[in-house]
Formats: C-alpha cells, sequence, structure tokens
C-alpha cells in the first residue's frame, strides 16, 4: 500500500497532467477554410505537430504561441455569424418571400396577366347558358 503522501499527490498530478496536457491534445489541430476580409476563399490546412492554427477569423497559420491560438469553436463561430452570410440569408428570405406574394398577388389581382389568364382556362368548364330558341317576328304585327 502506498504511502499516505502518494495517495494525497495523486489526484493533484492527475490535473497537472491534464492542465498540462492539454495543449498537446490540441497540437496539430486543423485550420478550417475561411475568408478573408476581402471575401476571397481560403481552403482548410493541416498544421504540423506542436504547432496550432492561430490568427483571427480573417488569417489563419500555424504557430507555437498558444495565445494566438484560434480553437475550432472559435473558428466556427466565425463562420457562423460572418456579416456575408447574415446579409446572403436575410437576401434569400426576403426574395422568397417577394416572389411568394407576387405570385398570390396576380392570382387575385384582376388586372394582372396570371389572373385573366387564369378566367380563361376556367370558362370553358362553366356550364353553357341555357339554349333560347331564336322567337319568330312576324311583319304587321
Amino acid at each position: 500500500m502506498p504511502p499516505a503522501g502518494l495517495r494525497r499527490a495523486a489526484p493533484l498530478t492527475a490535473i497537472a497532467l491534464l492542465v498540462l496536457g492539454a495543449p498537446l491534445v490540441l497540437a496539430g489541430e486543423d485550420c478550417l477554410w475561411y475568408l478573408d476580409r476581402n471575401g476571397s476563399w481560403h481552403p482548410g490546412f493541416n498544421c504540423e505537430f506542436f504547432t496550432f492554427c492561430c490568427g483571427t477569423c480573417y488569417h489563419r497559420y500555424c504557430c507555437r504561441d498558444l495565445t494566438l491560438l484560434i480553437t475550432e469553436r472559435q473558428q466556427k463561430h466565425c463562420l457562423a455569424f460572418s456579416p456575408k452570410t447574415i446579409a446572403g440569408i436575410a437576401s434569400a428570405v426576403i426574395l422568397f418571400v417577394a416572389v411568394v406574394a407576387t405570385t398570390i398577388c396576380c392570382f387575385l389581382c384582376s388586372c394582372c396577366y396570371l389572373y385573366r389568364r387564369r378566367q380563361q382556362l376556367q370558362s370553358p368548364f362553366e356550364a353553357p347558358p341555357p339554349y333560347m330558341p331564336p322567337q319568330p317576328s312576324y311583319p304587321g304585327a
């Protein structure tokens, strides 16, 4: 049985290994693709052993300085909330609503081509008026 001092030191040793070993686990972390400030696309790349993905949302490179580290979570956050992404999604939603609203209005508004076209297509299926033979007209009556 190990002495009491070693039993107390074991949890501290484990915590120290986790804290000090965490950067070793992060070594070789990939840099994800990104868009720079000009909107140019840069593919993702792998960093060598014992180097990390460093930089900002708009410029990434491999380095050994942990203070410059950009985690995978931070990289994904850059992609999710970039102004161009938000503008693209907003534009798509506005365009979709405009197309749907215009189509609905054109089918309901009598001055629109689609409304008149729909009315012409429906008219052959309507019941014809009842047949009324012409009334003979007598001269002098």
